[in-house]
């Protein structure tokens, strides 16, 4: 909350900053003859100021939808800790800490019919790769006794709008991934077209 209200301190300041530039720029108008150099400059100045004004806007008005049921607030905060830095660690390839998010026993089921893998499958796979992005959209979170069920809408650039779905244990160690699913969802009045590619 206070670095919103800080942020929302330094929009009315450059506002206000704004607003004495014109009214200086246009008493100096009414003074002096035009100037190009310093017109240049001003419009300058301007297109700074607001670039950050937007930067800072977008950045505030930039949430992610999170809904939790039957987790204490403690729980829902950890899981989803855990599922940003799963998504965190995969976008540098960092996989030490992502491998380590995830039960020993765990299953990743990836967007291809024959992606169905344990972790040392998985781990084959994914260690020579660069890793992959993908950007949290929106967020369920439902536990059922010692399961936390989830479902992510996710962003990727390559492949657009995708859905993470999957299962934690709460096991000695905390909390653990114990499955992922990672699929692409087809719009329904595409579906046809798209499934005759696929059984092609």
């Amino acid at each position: 909350m206070q670095s919103i209200i800080h942020r929302l301190g330094f929009i009315a300041m450059l506002v206000t900053t704004m607003t004495a530039f014109d009214i200086h720029a246009s008493q100096n108008n009414e003074q002096q003859p035009d100037n190009p150099q310093t017109d240049h400059k001003s419009a300058a100045v301007s297109q700074q100021v607001s670039s950050e004004s937007q930067a800072v806007i977008k950045d505030l008005n930039h949430q992610v939808d999170i809904d939790s049921q039957g987790l204490s607030e403690a729980d829902s905060q950890t899981v989803s800790a855990i599922l940003n830095k799963l998504h965190e660690s995969a976008a540098i390839a960092d996989w030490s800490a992502y491998f380590s998010l995830y039960h020993p026993q765990a299953v990743f089921i990836g967007t291809d019919s024959s992606e169905r893998w344990n972790m040392v499958e998985f781990e084959r796979y994914a260690k020579p790769t660069k890793g992959w992005r993908y950007e949290l959209q929106s967020r369920h979170l439902l536990q059922i006794d010692d399961t936390i069920l989830f479902d992510e809408q996710l962003y990727s650039p390559e492949y657009g709008v995708s859905r993470g779905t999957g299962a934690l244990i709460n096991t000695e160690q905390g909390w653990k991934i114990a499955q992922y699913h990672l699929s692409f969802p087809i719009p329904n009045e595409k579906a046809k077209r798209i499934t005759s590619l696929i059984m092609q």
